[in-house]
């Protein structure tokens, strides 16, 4: 029986791997002869080495599946780069790989601008604000991570990069630059190719402030009699512009208040999105939500008449947006309506935090008005709506009498 055929089975023992190798023969064919693992493979012009492997948890090996309990031949390169030790060494690495189920090669990662970039392309159909999250990638965040893979950025390096940033640039404006590397490395995680985003551990970008503003009913009565007197404008010099839109910033403002949605998810919203479910109810399917999922928001009876107002608004032949105006347009709307209002910390969001509030105030559980605006869970709205709530309760306690 040759060498070959007895390496197949239980190999005949060998002193030393040159005695396996010298007792080869030199017809060998096609595949290499082993002993314990160890397999040469004699060619035309030189000889090469492998190592088989057992697979315990089977897996994957070069784009093949290997079952449980298999095994795969995996070639070291050429006979004259190794010597038995080394050969030994690292037979046992790579069956240690294989019983702990991790890979036999080592896995190539992405660089940050290649990763960036496919993201960027698969993100583009429902992504907000791609322009700017582009700028963000291109002349923020490649320049400093773009050549480094995604699993060799540290927090070190994220550190160095937020100071940089911070010494010439906003709080507010790292802090969006921040949110863009954030959701790349988010990505990664989520599909397996880094196993933690250095962004958790990384140095919070001072001056950065969460804004916790509320409209109080005095400042609501001021916004609308704002909207009122600049309506009221553009009516008496409709004739100086007759191709503007006009009588829809009130109903705009007030449904942002009654609904809570965000701009733009008011702004594209259609007469598609609005569901008669019967006499007294209809509900408005939000589909451009920021979580990508749908939800459905029930009208008030002041969304109820604001729908009968906008079926009457002049409106281009074929628009069947509901507020039928670009968001350009609605920015320098809200921007005239705040200053007008002198309220100049007011944004339109602040109506979502306070339409939140008032639903709290009046005991509708957070369940709920977390799904009104379109949160999964609970923590969004504890952490940046109704915050105050708890604490007014808690000095309302503190001031009443112990009981005797």
């Amino acid at each position: 029986m040759s060498v070959a055929k007895r390496t197949m089975g239980r190999p005949r023992r060998f002193a030393k791997f040159e005695e396996f190798e010298a007792a080869l023969p030199r017809d060998m064919k096609k595949r290499a002869s082993y002993c314990d693992g160890i397999g040469i493979f004699k060619g035309a012009s030189s000889s090469t080495v492998w190592v088989k492997i057992r697979m315990p948890r089977g897996g994957t090996y070069r784009g093949r599946s290997i079952p449980v309990g298999g095994s795969v031949e995996h070639k070291l390169g050429k006979r004259s780069s190794w010597d038995w030790p080394q050969l030994v060494a690292e037979r046992d690495r790579l069956q240690g790989l294989a019983d702990r189920g991790e890979p036999l090669e080592a896995v190539v990662v992405e660089t940050f601008s290649q990763y960036a970039s496919s993201w960027l392309a698969r993100k583009k159909p429902t992504l907000k604000g791609y322009g700017v999250t582009k700028g963000h990638i291109n002349s923020a965040l490649n320049a400093a991570f773009g050549k480094k893979a995604l699993n060799a950025i540290t927090v070190t390096d994220l550190n160095r990069w937020i100071g940089i940033q911070s010494e010439k640039l906003k709080p507010a404006t790292v802090q969006r630059q921040l949110a863009t590397f954030n959701a790349i490395m988010n990505d990664a995680v989520r599909s397996g190719v880094i196993e933690r985003n250095p962004t958790e551990r990384a140095d919070r970008i001072k001056g950065i402030e969460p804004r916790q503003r509320f409209v109080t009913e005095e400042e609501w009565q001021k916004i609308l009699k704002a909207t009122e007197k600049i309506e009221q404008d553009q009516e008496e010099n409709k004739e100086r512009t007759p191709q503007q839109i006009r009588g829809w910033l009130r109903h705009y403002v007030v449904w942002a208040y009654n609904s809570g949605m965000r701009r733009g998810e008011i702004i594209n919203l259609t007469w598609d999105h609005v569901r008669k479910i019967d006499d007294e109810t209809t509900v408005i399917e939000v589909g451009n939500t920021k979580t990508g999922k749908p939800r459905f928001v029930t009208c008030t009876a002041e969304m109820e008449a604001i729908l009968t107002a906008l079926r009457k608004l002049d409106r281009a032949e074929g628009d069947n947006r509901l507020f039928p105006v670009s968001m350009t347009t609605l920015k320098r709307a809200l921007t005239r309506l705040w200053k007008a209002t002198g309220l100049q910390d007011v944004r339109l969001h602040d109506l979502r935090r306070t339409h939140a509030t008032i639903l709290i105030q009046r005991n509708i559980d957070a369940r709920t008005v977390a799904g009104r605006l379109g949160h999964s869970g609970t923590a969004m709205l504890a952490k940046h709506y109704a915050v105050d709530l708890g604490d007014m309760a808690a000095a309302k306690v503190f001031s009443q009498p112990f009981a005797k």
